[in-house]
């Protein structure tokens, strides 16, 4: 059944990106109709996190949230599966100088961000950028499928827009990537369990991974936050941040405090397009449970 899966979304993506970009803005009116179990971690995040929006405005927020996730599955088959053609004119870049300085250095960076719903787009368009500069494009990380014969498409088709894909898990890989001076795509932004301290984010008490600031301190490398977020139909803004100045210190948590703030600040500007549907505040330092 997998096999068909991958044929029907590799087909689909042969599509105008236009045209499968409102397919998954009616995938995404789907579970705003449906009920469903993400719906209602959505729903109880944004009213965590936005406790100053009226109930009108937290169910509106709520409906552009879900219209925005299912176009963001469109978005990921789009970056695994879609030709370069639609890659080309698609997005708009800020600050590329920056990270082209480190690279043109031999720095290992770290490239962080948070998980909006266009993440793994961006990626491919960041990497498109790149290559057409003719800079190495960045290696990315990412959590292997519980699907193994669905992670070897993942893997094949990521193959041909990143360099090298990574195992969340593996730190030697990535750290390896790293000091030969390559860019690693890292989002530390959902619940963990291990090797974490609770840092606020949108006023909440989040388990964040302390692994960017052990990664920078010990290491010594770079941490240059990126964000991709979608401002049309079919169209998209790449921002390259300055380094997070706290990153590379000895001071764990004011780092961790200084990328959850960013986060939260871009976040803030285009709140429906964050991964909502993720239990972020899964684990409390009291052991409550939001999402009951």
């Amino acid at each position: 059944m997998t096999d068909v899966w991958v044929s029907l979304a590799r087909w689909f993506c042969r599509l105008p990106l236009s045209w499968q970009m409102v397919a998954g803005r009616v995938l995404g009116r789907l579970f705003i109709w449906f009920p469903n179990q993400r719906k209602e971690i959505a729903r109880r995040n944004i009213a965590h996190c936005f406790p100053q929006l009226t109930v009108k405005q937290k169910k509106q927020l709520l409906k552009n949230n879900l219209i925005a996730t299912g176009q963001g599955v469109s978005e990921m088959m789009a970056a695994l599966w879609c030709d370069d053609k639609k890659v080309r004119g698609s997005f708009e870049i800020v600050g590329l100088d920056v990270l082209q300085s480190y690279i043109n250095q031999g720095q290992g960076v770290l490239l962080l961000s948070c998980h909006t719903t266009s993440i793994e787009w961006g990626i491919r368009g960041l990497n498109y950028l790149l290559k057409q500069q003719g800079l190495p494009v960045g290696h990315m990380l990412a959590r292997e499928h519980n699907n193994k014969k669905l992670e070897a498409y993942y893997q094949e088709a990521r193959l041909a827009f990143v360099e090298k894909v990574i195992d969340k898990k593996d730190i030697r890989s990535m750290l390896k990537s790293l000091k030969s001076g390559n860019s690693v795509y890292y989002a530390p932004d959902q619940n963990f369990s291990y090797q974490c301290e609770f840092v606020d984010f949108f006023d909440q008490p989040a388990a964040t991974t302390t692994g960017p600031a052990k990664l920078t301190h010990t290491a010594g490398l770079i941490a240059v936050p990126w964000f991709c977020f979608r401002t049309g139909l079919s169209q998209w803004r790449i921002e390259i941040c300055h380094p997070l100045s706290s990153m590379g210190k000895s001071d764990y948590l004011v780092a961790l405090k200084e990328m959850n703030q960013l986060f939260e600040n871009k976040i803030s500007e285009y709140p429906d397009q964050y991964l909502w549907v993720h239990r972020r505040f899964k684990n409390q330092p009291d052991g409550a449970d939001i999402y009951r």
